[in-house]
């Protein structure tokens, strides 16, 4: 049966249902009013008791009003509990001349059968409206569901003027059903009808209708002479922010007592912001993101610090309430409908083990109409380096030649190539020089909406992007089914499917080799054939060789989803969930060396290349049970166990061959070549958990949160595979006490506080085991030396491996302050890790030289700040602000807890460079001291020569050495801010972004000129030292840095990070095209950066010669949302 059930499910949920669609809409209603007695009296019970009866025993909404139900009694036989719902409703209501109606959400609307037959009012009649004296309202919650607020037809009166309209969403243009519409100072009103149309009788020309409507702004129009009126309903972002997404479920704000930040995608929507992550950068209080610089890959992403130093330190992504292991790069931002971040360990905790860095929850948009809604998104644009360090040009490089010269002590010598391009004039800018062309466009379609019993998303998009440098490519086809369907009044079945595909195809020009070329090298012949030594000079190879000769192919192909059950069990309040979510990615790389045959190089060779696949599959199936109840007006209880299962498989296999005769074939040519390795890896891991969640409000602002989570996972040594993961969260909503009622300025204050304890399993699967691996030709037979493929040892067991823990607490103040025109949070938090996952070095006697232990301990500790801000509203024109504030103090607390010299002071790690009581990150070194001058006296460095670095004799044993080395500094920002300005003006919104570093030092690779080949290859045109200009911080030309100086640079810098202008057309000039909506925006991101490090970029902190990270890009789109 349970197998039937199973592949039924599964069936409709591939296979869809359709349907009439029908109007779904919201309507307000009063808080439920105290139980009622029923009559126990006489035979007869009143109406309005037993339908209060019928919603606590059944659990639903029912909505009535006051005219039609107030007066009417009902024999007691009539009611019979053994029957259903709808039984007892058609035995109660159709002899009074009553019907009812189900909504779409499994609510009721009790009305007349002749109200029931009218599609809107008339003068004969009336609505009276929920909020007034004689209406009587029965609903479980703050918000009833209703498919059409019906007229009540006991009121009369004589109507003087007819007036008409249609509401729609300011935002989309969509309509709006059951909108509420009231005469000011009269019980009398209508709603809108599924197209958002409505019709009212109106006394008189000085009659003002209020529009109202969950999660929108109330509006009011005077009707003077006017037959029509038309609204628009602007969203109230405080409302909307009222529900936020937390682990399995959800919850009103003012319940949290986590810290717990909600994004709003739409407000970054006219950016362009191809990857998730790019929307978080610097605009979230305590999440750090780092942008690579390359098109399409996924930025570094950090909450509160990096507590871990070996182990992972990325945060959980929660995807529609699933784990997802993909990037963020799969996910298409315009499908989003909300991101929510967990920062502290009572929000975080329910996800155990994999929580200790934050997690981020990404909830995919759903229809909200019932009318199908086709919405088109487009843009193009074109990217350029946002900075680039300044090489030196002919002149300058000449120059230095000659300066070179003399420090040597030699004349000035040109490479043959040098020499011919000075003499002809040609010169080349070596970042032009492996630069292309960098436009980007993207094309969305979706179509969403919603009937009675089926809620529906369906999206398609791609994009396609260049890196500014050549060979550095991204595009991406992704695709969204988001399927609801009711089945019966306590089955619901979904499914969140996601299908992605990248292609990263392409070799990146070569940074490193680009940094050192001469103005006069040349990467080409005469002939336009590729030069491999555009100086003749080996140290210099062409950084664009690889990029247009080889093949490379990168490809990956992801495939998320979630299909889950939702049942209404026979308990009231009482809801079981099943999820099972698979994350499937398969990725495909490969590349190919073609042949060589050029005697100008001097470079012959036949071909090579490699092919790779790799699978990795994760599942995970989830069991929720869920359980809701209130004791009266003052009690709210809420429970929440958990019990999942989890699996991840990766396998890939590889081929790679040399001295293919022919190129013909590629890189599907491996077959054909010599010295074919074959290679194959396989992995497997499991974990299991159980969780438990209670939640209790007092008097609805007195609230106490508690869970409790046990996380087993197979990494970990045998008797370490299990940890427990506790939390508490508290809360306390001062604003509601009596005290704060004199208060007018104060509009919502709530102290939170947290405490809790949570684990890292970032670390491979078999870390706890010794790891063989395939080595090729090392494996020794005998004492000739000869050598055969085997299989070698790569690290040492350690069955005590364990969890490392993280204990937090957190304090948090949220306030909103006159009239909600000042709102935010502060936080400080304290983190402390321990037992952490860390390689430990170890004697080399023993084989290894790292063992992966258990062992050490860092603390971080910060303080968050979220400011929003209404700076100003009149009429048309509105400005907004948003400010963060993020401080964080990491720091070392322990590691390997060994005292080698005896001094009472446990040991750094200074081979690792960790130190204790020091940040990740620390900058340890000799200490600056200037310059060395002609002529100044020199004991403590004989070989040190004018214009050389003069180092402090720190222990004062009158010599320099490494001894002489401290902590310096470290690579971690004081404190980061972001500042977002938005300004309307009618249809116009202009928004910009300013986001800034402060603090926080890195060596400059670029500013080392210190090596054997200074004379050989390109500096960065910086003003360095000789006997002519001795005032400066740069060495000589000839300053080998045989100590290994950094060369260090603050990162500060502040960033014009966004700026985008769009305009929106009105609705008059819609009206003429077919369209609900039509908006088009021109937007710019990294504008502007000012800084004084002199390196791509101060954020990513790399010099320029790193072949990982790219340049960061400056980008212009316009573009263009359309909605039918």
């Amino acid at each position: 049966m349970k197998k039937r059930m199973y592949f039924l499910l599964s069936a409709l949920l591939m296979l869809g249902v359709s349907g009439t669609l029908h109007a779904q809409v919201w309507a307000r209603a009063q808080q439920v009013q105290q139980q009622v007695k029923a009559d126990k009296q006489g035979k007869f019970r009143k109406l309005k008791d037993v339908l209060f009866e019928l919603k606590k025993k059944h659990q639903v909404d029912i909505l009535y009003f006051g005219k039609n139900i107030e007066e009417y009694q009902v024999p007691a036989e009539h009611y019979d509990p053994s029957q259903t719902l709808e039984q007892n409703l058609n035995r109660l209501l159709s002899p009074l001349n009553l019907t009812f109606k189900k909504s779409g959400k499994g609510g009721y609307i009790i009305s007349s059968k002749t109200a029931s037959r009218s599609t809107s009012s008339t003068s004969e009649s009336k609505t009276t409206l929920p909020g007034t004296e004689k209406n009587e309202v029965i609903n479980q919650s703050e918000s009833v569901i209703a498919e059409r607020t019906v007229a009540a037809s006991t009121i009369k009166n004589v109507a003087e003027l007819n007036i008409s309209g249609k509401v729609v969403d300011q935002e989309n243009n969509a309509p709006l059903p059951g909108v509420s519409i009231l005469i000011k100072g009269m019980q009398r009103g209508t709603t809108t009808n599924s197209e958002g149309a409505y019709t009212l009788t109106v006394p008189d020309e000085n009659a003002v209708l209020i529009f109202s409507f969950v999660g929108y702004t109330a509006e009011e129009r005077t009707v003077g002479n006017q037959q029509v009126i038309n609204v628009s309903l602007q969203t109230d972002t405080k409302a909307l922010g009222e529900l936020v997404v937390v682990g399995y479920g959800t919850q009103r704000k003012k319940d949290l007592t986590g810290s717990v930040v909600r994004i709003d995608p739409k407000l970054n929507a006219t950016n362009p912001n191809v990857n998730v992550s790019q929307s978080l950068r610097g605009s979230v209080a305590g999440v750090t993101v780092i942008d690579t610089g390359r098109p399409g890959a996924d930025g570094t992403i950090s909450i509160r610090g990096n507590a871990s130093i070996s182990a992972s330190n990325a945060p959980l992504i929660i995807l529609d309430g699933i784990i997802y292991t993909g990037g963020l790069s799969d996910i298409n931002s315009n499908d989003i409908e909300s991101i929510d971040i967990l920062k502290d360990a009572s929000s975080a905790s329910i996800y155990g083990s994999r929580a200790t860095n934050g997690v981020i929850l990404i909830t995919t948009k759903k229809g909200t109409s019932a009318q199908p809604r086709l919405t088109y998104n487009a843009y193009y644009g074109m990217s350029d380096f946002a900075n680039t360090p300044k090489m030196m040009g002919p002149e300058r490089y000449l120059q230095m030649k000659e300066d070179a010269a003399d420090f040597l002590g030699r004349p000035l010598i040109l490479n043959p190539i040098e020499e011919a391009n000075r003499a002809a004039g040609r010169t080349i800018d070596p970042w032009l020089a492996i630069a292309q062309d960098a436009p980007m466009y993207n094309h969305e379609l979706s179509l969403s909406g919603r009937t009675e019993r089926v809620n529906y998303y369906v999206s398609g998009s791609y994009t396609n992007m260049k890196g500014r440098v050549m060979g550095d490519n991204f595009s991406r086809f992704s695709s969204r089914l988001n399927l609801d369907i009711t089945l019966t009044d306590w089955l619901s079945i979904g499914t969140n499917t996601g299908f992605t595909i990248k292609d990263y195809s392409g070799i990146r020009a070569n940074f490193e080799t680009a940094s050192y070329l001469s103005p006069y090298s040349s990467l080409y012949y005469d002939d336009g054939e590729l030069k491999s030594l555009p100086m003749d000079d080996g140290i210099a190879p062409n950084p664009i060789f690889n990029t247009v000769r080889n093949d490379h192919l990168s490809l990956s192909n992801t495939l998320f989803n979630n299909a889950y059950m939702d049942i209404k069990l026979p308990i009231p309040g009482l809801t079981y969930r099943l999820n099972m979510g698979n994350n499937l990615r398969f990725n495909e790389d490969a590349n190919f060396t073609p042949s060589i045959n050029e005697p100008r190089d001097n470079n012959f060779r036949l071909a090579n290349g490699s092919k790779a696949t790799r699978k990795h599959h994760y599942l995970t199936v989830e069991n929720i049970v869920k359980y809701n109840k209130n004791f009266g007006e003052n009690h709210a209880f809420d429970l929440t166990l958990l019990q999942s299962f989890e699996r991840t498989k990766e396998s890939g296999s590889s081929l790679s061959s040399n001295n293919i005769f022919s190129d013909v074939l590629s890189y599907n040519g491996l077959g054909i070549g010599e010295n074919q390795l074959i290679s194959t890896t396989a992995t497997q891991s499991q974990a299991t958990s159980y969780m438990g969640r209670v939640g209790y409000r007092l008097l609805d602002k007195y609230l106490f949160n508690f869970t409790i989570r046990r996380d087993g996972y197979s990494a970990f040594g045998s008797g370490r595979k299990f940890g427990n993961f506790p939390s508490v969260g508290l809360g306390w909503m001062v604003s509601d006490e009596k005290f704060m009622s004199d208060i007018s300025w104060v509009n919502y204050l709530k102290v939170r506080y947290s405490y809790g304890k949570n684990g890292n399993r970032g670390i491979n699967p078999y870390s706890s085991l010794s790891n063989m691996t395939q080595s090729g030709n090392q494996y020794v037979f005998g004492d000739n030396g000869v050598t055969s493929i085997g299989i070698t040892p790569t690290s040492m067991a350690n069955r005590l491996l364990g969890w490392e823990t993280t204990v937090a607490s957190n304090y948090g103040l949220d306030f909103s302050l006159f009239q909600n025109k000042v709102s935010g949070s502060v936080e400080y938090y304290s983190m402390n890790t321990s037992d952490l996952l860390l390689d430990l070095r170890i004697p080399n006697m023993t084989g290894y030289e790292i063992f992966f232990t258990n062992i050490g301990a860092t603390s971080n500790r910060g303080v968050e700040v979220t400011l929003n801000t209404t700076n100003y509203t009149h009429q048309k024109f509105s400005w907004t602000s948003n400010f963060v504030f993020t401080l964080n103090r990491n720091k070392i607390t322990s590691l390997s807890g060994n005292d080698l010299n005896g001094d009472g002071i446990e040991d750094d790690d200074i081979a690792s460079n960790r130190f204790i009581g020091h940040p990740q990150g620390t900058n340890f070194n000799y200490v600056w001291d200037g310059i060395w001058q002609e002529g100044e006296e020199n004991v403590i460095d004989p070989s040190a020569k004018p214009g050389y670095v003069k180092f402090k004799d720190i222990n004062g044993d009158g010599k320099i050495g490494p001894e002489d080395r401290q902590v310096l500094h470290s690579s971690q920002p004081d404190f980061s801010t972001g500042l977002t300005n938005r300004l309307a003006y009618g249809g116009f919104s202009l928004s910009v972004f300013l986001n800034a570093r402060i603090g926080g030092y890195s060596g400059n690779s670029l500013l080392n000129h210190g090596n054997n080949f200074f004379d050989r290859v390109n500096l960065m045109d910086l003003p360095y030292w000789t006997p002519e200009n001795p005032l400066t911080d740069r060495p000589s030309i000839g300053y080998p840095n045989l100590l290994g100086y950094g060369f260090y640079q603050s990162r500060t810098f502040v960033r014009l990070q966004d700026v985008s202008l769009a305009y929106e057309l009105p609705e008059s000039l819609l009206k003429k095209t077919r369209l609900n909506q039509l908006k088009v925006y021109v937007s710019g991101k990294n504008l502007h950066t000012w800084t004084g490090w002199d390196g791509w970029d101060p954020e990513h902190g790399s010099g320029g010669r790193n072949v990982t990270n790219g340049p960061l890009m400056r980008s212009w789109v316009v573009g263009i949302s359309l909605g039918l």
